[in-house]
């Protein structure tokens, strides 16, 4: 073998093992990445500013009192004002480092900060700083050019102090590649987008208050692969705005941060996965409180949804914790899909065929849904494998409390679900939790107290309505075979029954319903997660 070729056969070794070491990483995340995430695509954030060296620089003192022109990499320590001028930075391959002390800029021509070109822009904040625009831009600007802060290349934010952006022509902090926030409060208001990374948004910590007339928080690469996501470690969110509050092309993670959104449109919104992991969110939606267009997954946290057409939305959903409240005009959860293209007579509608693809899958949480639509509806399939689940559902015949079209399997958990009874499913009998379908004689007021006692007197089920209902589905570990039951109505005995098959029915329908036949298979599964 010559020299060369001993050395491309070393070469190549390397690279194989570089490939297994990669790989492992891979499937050993500190997440625990499952074959679903390998599918779906990891978040990988660009973390670039943390491997700039800034102690090679100099450290330049500037007090503002003209347009500032920065050509060479460097750190600029910026104090003072300027009431019609503006930071511009065009340094080719160049790392460039803002500090703002308590600066304060007005432009009424353009953006207050500019960068044509640098591989990085790093804005560290001090003290309070004020940043605004003009409503039009002059001819200097490209036609894409629409921020306060504007950048065409990686941007990252970080300091202790206050960031007050009035953006008077269009969006309030843009970055036309990677858009990154270590820490800081950032007081944001827009006329069109808040803060938008068309390659990614990555919020590492901070505090958020956004008005926007457009969304809120986005990204918006669809062409790049990996690209077009919104990532959110923690943080304090404020957010009101009249489209969207969180978008992103491709996913969006969420791991922990507190969360006040008021939307025209979705409050959180992909066009592809949505992933929840921690938090406190509270949401009050003109449209869908949470909507993915293939995947949502819930793991933890809070989430609050006060107001909504629909609460949760997706194509698949995987509850796996969490505490989860969902007031909503139609479904509380909706398995069913839909994107903005389909929209039908209310922003991101959308309209959708019977698909056994559709799945809604709860393991575990406690879940509350008060829907005047559908409450848990899927399309395809409901899976219920644990859980603590109530429904109080629609008081018209159009719609249940549960629907599913393909059937509805109970493994584990409680299920509680309250409505009328035109349109109600049951759970299927090839379920593995004993569970009972009530149909009542009349309807019940609101504020109806359902109680179901074992032989013992033993409270075993609780409930008093919201509204109006005819129809009950419970399914419970706690019914045995064999076993007799009363229910109790506002404190009288209704009915008694005994458990001698896995659904019991009490009194009649006037249709025959979909129990259903499940596959073997029990979708689950985790959400988009993020490898430093």
């Amino acid at each position: 073998m010559s020299k060369v070729s001993r050395i491309l056969a070393g070469l190549f070794s390397l690279l194989a093992l570089a490939g297994v070491f990669v790989l492992c990483w891979y499937l050993n995340d500190t997440h625990n990445l499952s074959d679903s995430e390998v599918v779906m695509g990891t978040i990988i954030p660009d973390n670039g500013d943390q491997k700039i060296n800034w102690g090679k620089y100099n450290k330049i003192n500037i007090a503002l009192s003209d347009t500032l022109n920065i050509t060479n990499s460097g750190v600029y320590y910026l104090t003072g004002s300027l009431s019609n001028g503006n930071i511009k930075i065009n340094a080719i391959d160049g790392k460039v480092k803002l500090i703002l002390d308590n600066i304060t800029i007005n432009n009424p021509d353009g953006p207050a900060i500019y960068c044509s070109a640098a591989d990085d822009l790093v804005i560290e904040l001090i003290g309070k700083n004020k940043l605004s625009d003009g409503t039009e831009y002059i001819s200097y600007y490209d036609n894409d050019v629409s921020g306060t802060i504007y950048s065409k290349g990686d941007l990252t934010f970080q300091g202790d102090g206050i960031l007050q952006v009035t953006a008077n022509h269009l969006d309030g902090i843009v970055s036309k590649d990677d858009l990154k926030f270590n820490s800081g409060t950032y007081i944001i208001n827009a006329t069109d987008d808040g803060i938008r990374g068309t390659d990614s948004v990555y919020i590492v910590d901070g505090n958020y208050t956004i008005n926007s007339k457009a969304d809120a928080i986005k990204s918006t690469n669809e062409t790049t692969n990996g690209k077009g996501f919104v990532l959110i470690e923690k943080g304090n969110f404020t957010i009101n705005a009249e489209a969207k509050g969180i978008k992103a092309i491709n996913s969006i993670a969420i791991y922990n941060g507190n969360f006040d959104i008021t939307t025209s449109d979705d409050a959180i919104h992909s066009n592809s996965y949505v992933g929840i992991f921690d938090g406190d969110i509270n949401i009050a939606s003109g449209d869908d409180g949470i909507h993915a267009d293939k995947k949502l997954v819930v793991d933890g946290g809070t989430i609050d949804i006060k107001k909504s057409y629909e609460g949760l939305e997706a194509q698949a959903i995987a509850i796996n914790g969490g505490d989860i409240s969902v007031y909503a005009f139609d479904d509380g959860m909706n398995a069913g899909g839909g994107t903005d293209a389909s929209a039908s007579n209310r922003p991101g509608a959308g309209v959708f065929d019977a698909n056994t693809d559709c799945v809604l899958s709860i393991n575990g949480g406690d879940i509350y849904i008060n829907s005047s639509g559908d409450g848990l509806d899927s399309n395809g399939y409901i899976y219920i494998n644990g859980g603590n689940i109530v429904v109080d559902g629609p008081a018209n015949n159009g719609n249940g409390a549960l629907d599913a079209g393909a059937g509805i399997l109970q493994n584990n958990g409680t299920v509680i679900a309250v409505g009328a009874s035109g349109m109600a499913n049951g759970i299927g009998e090839d379920s593995s939790v004993y569970n009972v379908s009530v149909y009542f004689d009349s309807t019940l007021a609101a504020e109806t107290k359902i109680e179901i006692k074992d032989s013992d007197d033993k409270s075993i089920i609780n409930h008093t309505s919201a509204k109006s209902f005819n129809h009950m589905a419970v399914g419970s570990p706690l019914f045995k075979l064999g076993e007799t039951y009363t229910i109790y109505i506002d404190g009288k005995k209704y009915e008694k029954f005994t458990i001698s098959s896995i659904t019991s029915t009490i009194g009649s329908s006037n249709r025959n319903f979909n129990n259903g036949t499940m596959p073997p298979t029990i979708p689950g599964g985790a959400g988009p997660q993020m490898r430093k």
